[in-house]
């Protein structure tokens, strides 16, 4: 079977109070990555969000992540989207669009509670890594994104402790509240000069609804437990600290 890259596991919470997340990490084999997707949860403290009906919920404690491989027509269609990434840092949009065969394919990773939650629309996103932020204006539903083509690099989620290989066939599905970003392997922090001279990252971006198996899968319960995060809250875009005073 063909050998993916490794994934890395959040940190312990004595590591993660003295340092900042290590390298390598823990390894998962590729074969069991293509197999089915898996869930990594973290111990930050709770945060919380309300849509704009008025609804408290958790911000999901899950991660989860996998391996698909990417056929050669979707890198092809992958290629002329990662043109849009001009400015270092920033991730664009290159437009929706649907198509059932990589709806099916996605299907089958996520599984059936996940997949029966999945939205039939896709967009491609390209950045040439990403500054620290969250999208919390994405409500009552979870982001994914597949990563087609670009250099290896490091899906971050610095409040969580969480680093993930982010390579082209890597998968990762979050809660679109927790603050992440996209950076070169080991690095602690975003800059974009480290980025002007990086080929662009594409990304087949996704949504799941928040249904009550999504949920559950996530750790996402409803109702107000710790503190309130929204579109408002200013975020480091180097370091992903949430300002403290909201």
């Amino acid at each position: 079977m063909k050998q993916g890259p490794p994934l890395f596991f959040p940190l312990s919470s004595d590591e993660a109070d003295t340092q900042a997340p290590a390298l390598p990490g823990l390894f998962l084999p590729a074969d069991l990555l293509l197999m089915a997707m898996h869930f990594i949860s973290h111990t930050a403290p709770a945060l919380s969000c309300i849509d704009s009906g008025g609804i408290a919920r958790s911000i999901a404690t899950n991660i989860a992540y996998g391996v698909c491989n990417v056929d050669a027509s979707l890198r092809v269609r992958a290629n002329g989207a990662g043109n849009a990434a001009s400015v270092a840092g920033r991730v664009y949009s290159h437009g929706t669009w649907r198509d059932p065969a990589v709806r099916a394919q996605l299907s089958e990773k996520l599984g059936l509670s996940l997949a029966s939650a999945l939205r039939e629309d896709f967009e491609w996103y390209c950045c040439r890594g990403a500054f620290f932020h969250n999208d919390a204006h994405y409500e009552a539903r979870l982001f994914g994104i597949w990563c087609i083509t670009g250099p290896r690099a490091e899906l971050v989620f610095p409040r969580a402790a969480v680093r993930l290989e982010c390579a082209p066939g890597t998968i990762g599905v979050f809660d679109p509240f927790e603050v992440h970003g996209i950076l070169r392997a080991s690095a602690n922090v975003f800059s974009a000069g480290d980025y002007d001279a990086t080929e662009a990252s594409v990304f087949v971006g996704f949504e799941l609804d928040l249904t009550l198996a999504v949920a559950a899968a996530f750790c996402i319960k409803p109702g107000m437990a710790g503190r309130l995060i929204s579109s408002r809250t200013r975020i480091s875009a180097s370091s992903g600290e949430l300002d403290s005073a909201g």
